[in-house]
């Protein structure tokens, strides 16, 4: 199964993943020295899994059996939003690395919260929430502030498809968090981009309201003629240095709450993040398109250990 993920059409073996994770048996328990705590949530463990994963709620329980600290769904739009049409993945198995141009899949906010509402879970959820402009943003943080599963909103600033709206911005940003915490009290994580970005304003924006933190990275952004956009997102190994990089960069200036994605393949990476950069939590995404929800329980067995 692990040879069939990785080296078939990426489009066939997206669809594969689901229905083989939407059924997936194991359960593993986690040990209880692996707590963790980030902008005043609890979670089981540091290890979960990120955006584009679950994009509509539909693993909630196969990620909680599998060991995960906590889930992150999305990115969810207020409406249903088909992206970009195929081909829209591509990847690079020998370097453990994709590139995405999905363009914002949704099914929208109304059907992942029937989802959640049917899942009957408790591992925390962050849900990841994308939107074409301030408003969708805000609307979608007041929907889901009634959620009490939901402990973390995480702002999707960063997407590569985003066309008119740069949210890095830091005018753009401050005007975003402030009509965010207007409709919620739930802690936010701003998702920004691994390069182009002025990270000293970035941080002092997000440590002006209480309870933000960041979460580093979104995918690299790249021109990619042979996918239907023209424009994509790598992910996966070869981003695990930049996204190091960059939260060193905040870490020699802040102690704000930080969230990292990006490469994460192993136990080790885990441990060098939390102990060399104060990383709260760990997400991780490549490595489950590539090995499926089990790379989760190896990871945290390893760390574990």
């Amino acid at each position: 199964m692990r040879n069939i993920l990785r080296y078939a059409h990426p489009e066939v073996t997206h669809r594969i993943a689901h229905l083989v994770m939407r059924h997936v048996s194991p359960f593993y328990e986690i040990e209880p020295h692996l707590e963790t705590e980030l902008l005043g949530v609890r979670f089981r463990c540091p290890v979960g899994t990120g955006a584009g994963i679950d994009k509509n709620g539909e693993l909630l329980r196969t990620f909680q059996k599998v060991g995960a600290g906590f889930h992150v769904i999305g990115s969810v739009l207020l409406r249903e939003h088909r992206g970009n049409p195929h081909p829209r993945l591509y990847r690079y198995p020998e370097r453990l690395a994709m590139i995405n141009a999905m363009g914002l899949p949704s099914k929208g906010v109304k059907h992942v919260l029937k989802n959640i509402y049917r899942a009957d879970i408790e591992i925390p959820l962050i849900v990841n929430i994308a939107g074409f402009n301030i408003e969708e943003f805000v609307t979608l943080s007041k929907i889901l502030d009634r959620i009490g599963i939901v402990k973390i909103v995480e702002l999707n600033i960063s997407c590569p498809q985003y066309k008119n709206i740069d949210l890095h911005n830091p005018e753009l940003l401050y005007d975003l968090l402030t009509r965010v915490r207007e409709v919620t009290s739930k802690p936010v994580l701003v998702k920004i981009r691994p390069r182009n970005v002025d990270i000293r304003k970035i941080v002092h924006i997000c440590e002006s309201f209480k309870n933000v933190g960041l979460t580093i990275s979104n995918s690299f952004p790249i021109k990619a003629d042979f996918l239907s956009s023209g424009v994509g997102g790598v992910s996966g190994l070869p981003l695990y240095r930049l996204v190091f990089r960059l939260i060193k960069l905040v870490r020699d200036i802040s102690d704000i709450d930080v969230v990292a994605c990006g490469g994460v393949f192993t136990s080790r990476q885990v441990i060098e993040l939390m102990r060399k950069l104060k990383v709260s939590l760990v997400q991780v995404v490549t490595a489950i398109a590539y090995e499926g929800p089990l790379a989760i329980m190896r990871i945290v067995k390893d760390l574990s250990k």
